[in-house]
């Protein structure tokens, strides 16, 4: 009786010894991942002669936790908004501030490498106001909608793979900027 007890307090001991251990294992990947984006928009409002001289700025953060070495799943906030060059005060007709508030889910192929495809999608909730001009109503025009995008794309990662570039094209239920529903656009990440 007393070799049974022995030989099951060692046992349990043994297992006791692996469900506290003091060593700290490093992950063989990082789990969450920080990124920015501010991106502005050249578009012929800027650059042709007749031109209001104003060009429209993309801004965006976003978090994300890679669940595997593959997927990743994380919010983001993105807003859009014109930058008047010119400082005229009629600028109000150009008034107009968009943002988005994003779920989204990443695969990536190859995340060993530090180069590495992969395919987002994401639904999200957009918000759009813009002051009325051309009518005799004061009231701003406001439009809210769940909308959608798919963007595949490839991340370009640094040495240690701290810091990454995603480079992108996103193709959305949503106009963009631009006028198009696609646009190619990046975010410069930080792992950790």
């Amino acid at each position: 009786m007393k070799r049974t007890i022995l030989l099951s307090a060692g046992i349990l001991f043994l297992f006791l010894i692996n469900a506290f251990s003091q060593d700290k294992q490093e992950p063989s990947f990082y789990r969450n991942q920080v990124g920015i984006q501010f991106n502005p928009i050249i578009n012929d409002r800027l650059t042709n002669i007749s031109g209001t001289g104003f060009f429209d700025v993309i801004s965006a953060a976003r978090y994300g936790y890679r669940i595997t070495k593959n997927v990743t799943a994380g919010a983001e906030f993105s807003c859009g908004f014109p930058i008047d060059i010119k400082s005229r005060p009629t600028f109000h007709y150009y008034n107009y501030f968009t943002f988005n508030t994003v779920l989204f889910a990443r695969y990536s192929f190859l995340p060993e490498k530090r180069i590495q495809i992969f395919a987002e999608a994401s639904p999200f909730y957009s918000h759009y106001w813009r002051e009325m001009t051309s009518s005799t109503d004061p009231t701003p025009f406001t439009k809210q909608k769940i909308r959608y995008y798919f963007a595949p794309g490839f991340s370009l990662f640094s040495k240690s793979k701290r810091v990454s570039l995603d480079l992108y094209y996103k193709l959305s239920t949503q106009i963009f900027t631009s006028g198009l529903k696609g646009e190619f656009t990046y975010k410069v990440c930080y792992n950790f």
